[in-house]
């Protein structure tokens, strides 16, 4: 998602990947048509022998910490949070955006002893919250729908009760 409205929440998701050269051999390439995920120093072992020698998967994988940063359209820079990717490489954030702004996200990965550092950059906007509607004002009932309405309806059915008394006696006389 590329926009919200103040109010909302917004998530915010992305994947690191290996780009190493052995991640793009055809084997590899192959294996992992979105990327081989980046994974933590204590992962490595069992990883690696998972990728390069088609040993089981690890279930026991960590991911690598990355850190989310956002620039409004004030020039505020703050940290809103840091998240660990998955096994696949995935990760991702719920923030609720505290002003209508464009905002500048940054992911950076500040490297560990297998990875270089990395980043990436994207970006959304939180558009104004929609007005609610104020109600309007109901008018006050007139004089007429007051009195002069009902006071009609009583005589039409007074009258029609007098005809029906008539109809009644007429039809009695012999």
């Amino acid at each position: 998602m590329t926009s919200t409205t103040l109010g909302q929440s917004i998530v915010i998701r992305g994947t690191i990947t290996d780009i190493a050269a052995g991640a793009t051999q055809d084997v590899q390439a192959a294996r992992f048509p979105n990327g081989i995920a980046a994974v933590s120093d204590e992962s490595q072992g069992s990883w690696m022998e998972y990728v390069y020698m088609q040993k089981p998967r690890p279930i026991d994988v960590t991911g690598v910490p990355i850190t989310l940063s956002v620039v409004d359209a004030n020039g505020n820079y703050r940290e809103i949070g840091t998240v660990t990717s998955d096994s696949d490489g995935f990760y991702s954030l719920n923030l609720n955006p505290d002003i209508e702004s464009k905002y500048t996200v940054y992911a950076s990965f500040g490297g560990s002893n297998s990875y270089w550092p990395s980043h990436a950059v994207t970006a959304f906007v939180v558009d104004p919250a929609p007005e609610t509607p104020t109600p309007q004002p109901t008018q006050a009932p007139s004089m007429a729908d007051q009195y002069f309405v009902p006071g009609i309806i009583g005589v039409i059915i007074a009258i029609a009760v007098v005809g029906a008394v008539l109809l009644l006696a007429i039809r009695k006389r012999p």
